[in-house]
């Protein structure tokens, strides 16, 4: 008698009213029981998209609102998207399901020949603790346009070392993380039985060993999770602003994205072939499923492109934002969005960074050559141009064939640092304020201390939630996001 498997897939959306029909057909044809999803700070027409595709699909689809998990997370500190993957699988414990997993709408699990459904795969592989999918990253590509259908024939992508897992729940779990679980005692797989083993320290498993990765890099797994993180141009430059909220950051771009580029040369492509008559079946019945959402899509469409232009808007309207978020703008063509040239012009550079672990200041130098001599030094957010208290010291200044070189001594006190949440992106920006313009001077070369400032930062705020907090160490929060927020969706303060 064949095994019974009942598998939930979990999710939060956040703006994804244009996304959400598409994920949703996608993953119930392919032979997920239930679709849970959890939806959070959203401006578009998510939740009506939602309630019609409850009439058509009824039990087989949930979904909640999440705003007060996203609150307490924000006051708390803690990483939200972790929090409600941990709530949702708490919650599954309780049900008749027998594996969970969880993916994010620009994600879909599928199989190579595109009928092998995830019940299929259980049955040929039912016995593991966690099975690791890899990520089949699509191309960016310009001429691709919002109108067009999201899969097609012949695809193009780059495989990531990067996974999302399928857990069996009677695994041993022991927390839940973004693209993996931490096992008190298992066994990690790849979908081809390839038996994976984590070092006891890697808090989070979501990235395969170099030496097991670089083996299949250029080979296509019969199952793998197709990530479409660009779509088109338009749609990519929409979904930056969904920031990273979820993570505790209150950057109002999305940190984790480097442009409209692939990651890797082309030799590192993989082509992907789905059958014609395979691909025209699944696109017919998902048509004739739409029927019903016509205007609801045709109005999320309507706010997918508004955001595309409060973000060129922003850029556009602000140069420190400009500055900071260059690398996001890479690869868009000029006829979209174009940078506007800076008025003034520096050179800063920077030595001897350092973290006094005694202290708990973080200092350096810096030698900062303008031919402007009137301006001010400044220390802002890695995201955002909230200044953040400094000891900044003129050490000395002398003329130069190319400018005015002065040379300064800053230190910060890691109580000004609470913000800090990435380990891996640069923690503060030095900034020249001259007139009304801000000139983003350095900000990469203070990535190197990031770690061991997130580190501090995350000691310190979660102290501050148990003991009686002193001005000095109070978590803050941007004024100028907060009202930058209100000026892109018209929302009052």
């Amino acid at each position: 008698m064949a095994q019974a498997f009942k598998i939930k897939l979990a999710a939060i959306a956040k703006d994804e009213g244009f996304y959400l029909p598409l994920w949703v057909y996608h993953h119930l044809r392919f032979g997920f029981d239930v679709l849970d999803i959890r939806v959070n700070d959203t401006t578009d027409n998510s939740w009506q998209v939602l309630e019609k595709l409850k009439v058509i699909y009824g039990e087989r689809l949930r979904f909640s609102l999440a705003d007060q998990e996203m609150a307490e997370c924000l006051t708390t500190g803690a990483n939200f998207q972790a929090y409600i993957y941990t709530k949702i699988y708490q919650e599954t414990l309780t049900e008749n399901f027998t594996h969970l997993m969880f993916l994010d709408l620009d994600e879909y699990w599928c199989s190579a020949n595109f009928t092998e459904t995830i019940q299929n795969f259980l049955e040929r592989i039912p016995d593991f603790d966690v099975c690791m999918f890899q990520w089949l990253m699509e191309i960016p590509n310009t001429k691709r346009s919002i109108n067009d259908f999201a899969l097609q024939a012949e695809i193009v992508g780059q495989k990531s070392d990067h996974v999302k897992s399928l857990m069996n729940l009677n695994a041993r779990i022991l927390s839940i993380r973004i693209h993996n679980y931490v096992l008190k005692s298992g066994q990690y797989i790849l979908p081809d039985k390839t038996a994976i083993k984590f070092l006891d320290d890697d808090r989070s498993r979501g990235i395969l060993p170099d030496t097991i990765f670089e083996k299949s890099r250029l080979v296509l797994e019969d199952y793998f999770i197709y990530h479409q993180v660009f779509r088109s141009q338009e749609e990519y430059i929409a979904g930056l602003l969904r920031g990273n909220k979820q993570n505790g950051d209150d950057s109002i771009l999305k940190t984790n994205r480097f442009g409209y580029l692939a990651t890797k040369p082309e030799i590192f492509n993989i082509n992907w072939s789905i059958d014609q008559q395979v691909l025209e079946d699944y696109r017919l019945d998902y048509l004739a499923m739409i029927t019903a959402l016509d205007q609801d899509l045709e109005k999320a469409k309507g706010f997918v492109l508004d955001r595309k232009d409060k973000v060129i808007n922003l850029l556009k309207s602000d140069s420190f934002m400009q500055q900071i978020h260059e690398n996001k703008m890479r690869g868009i063509s000029k006829d979209i969005y174009q940078r506007s040239p800076m008025k003034h012009v520096f050179k800063a550079k920077i030595s001897q960074i350092n973290f006094d672990e005694k202290s708990l200041v973080c200092h350096f130098n810096c030698e900062v050559t303008s031919d402007k001599k009137n301006y001010e030094l400044l220390i802002t957010q890695g995201f955002n141009q909230s200044k953040v208290s400094t000891n900044i010291n003129l050490l000395s200044e002398h003329q130069s064939k190319k400018g005015l070189v002065k040379v300064f001594y800053i230190e910060i006190k890691i109580t000004e640092l609470l913000y800090i949440i990435y380990s891996r992106q640069p923690p503060f920006c030095l900034v020249a304020k001259i007139e009304e313009e801000l000139v983003v001077l350095e900000r990469m070369k203070f990535r190197s201390i990031a770690p061991v400032l997130a580190l501090h930062a995350e000691s310190l705020r979660k102290q501050a939630l148990q003991l009686p907090v002193s001005e000095n160490i109070q978590p803050k929060t941007s004024k100028f996001n907060s009202r930058l927020w209100s000026r892109l969706f018209k929302r009052p303060k």
